[in-house]
């Protein structure tokens, strides 16, 4: 029903909360059972605690899902890289709940016409590059443990090896012992 003045607005239409309304205030925004969720789906077991994202495009709004779970815009099935875009009277499924769109004249959706939006292949492009500085951000972590520990670990020994060779005579015997030991072979296999 178009009625100025008032916000866009999801409506459930069919599933456990038949009837309930959820204005749009803001976007971007998600859809869940989770109590964060500006569509907060309680009562359909199917549907995840964040089961899809939403943001504004003109005259309607941009769908994705968040993980494995299913979504359905107009029947046709939403993906993480490849969003759909519901527009008002289209209709929305997660889980076993269908949510109709309502855009209303001054609703968010209309008040944004003409506004340049991310596009599927930009968000691939953003997303993949969030992924690849996690995974270098955690491989530098892990190589700045490694080394800290082997670097530690070599300065422990040298700091024993030190100690040792500075109050045990016999060590320092010993130790002198190798080192003329080491310099008379590489002497010899250096002359013959």
């Amino acid at each position: 029903m178009i009625r100025a003045g008032f916000p866009d607005c999801f409506v459930v239409v069919n599933g456990p909360e038949d009837g309930t309304e959820f204005p749009v205030a803001r976007a971007p925004f998600h859809i869940g059972s989770d109590t964060s969720c500006a569509v907060n789906v309680r009562l359909d077991p199917e549907v995840r605690r964040v089961h899809a994202q939403v943001t504004v495009v003109s005259d309607g709004y941009r769908i994705r899902r968040t993980d494995e779970a299913p979504v359905y815009v107009d029947g046709k099935r939403a993906g993480i890289f490849r969003s759909r875009i519901v527009r008002s009277g289209g209709t929305l499924q997660v889980g076993h709940t269908l949510l109709a769109v309502e855009c209303q004249p001054d609703g968010l959706a209309s008040r944004s016409r003409g506004i340049i939006t991310e596009s599927d292949l930009a968000f691939a492009v953003r997303q993949g590059g969030r992924g690849f500085l996690h995974v270098l951000r955690d491989l530098l972590g892990g190589l700045r443990k490694l080394f800290g520990h082997i670097l530690g670990n070599w300065i422990a020994i040298a700091v024993l090896i030190g100690l040792l060779y500075v109050l045990w005579p016999r060590f320092h015997d010993t130790v002198n012992q190798v080192v003329m030991g080491l310099y008379r072979r590489a002497t010899y296999l250096l002359l013959h």
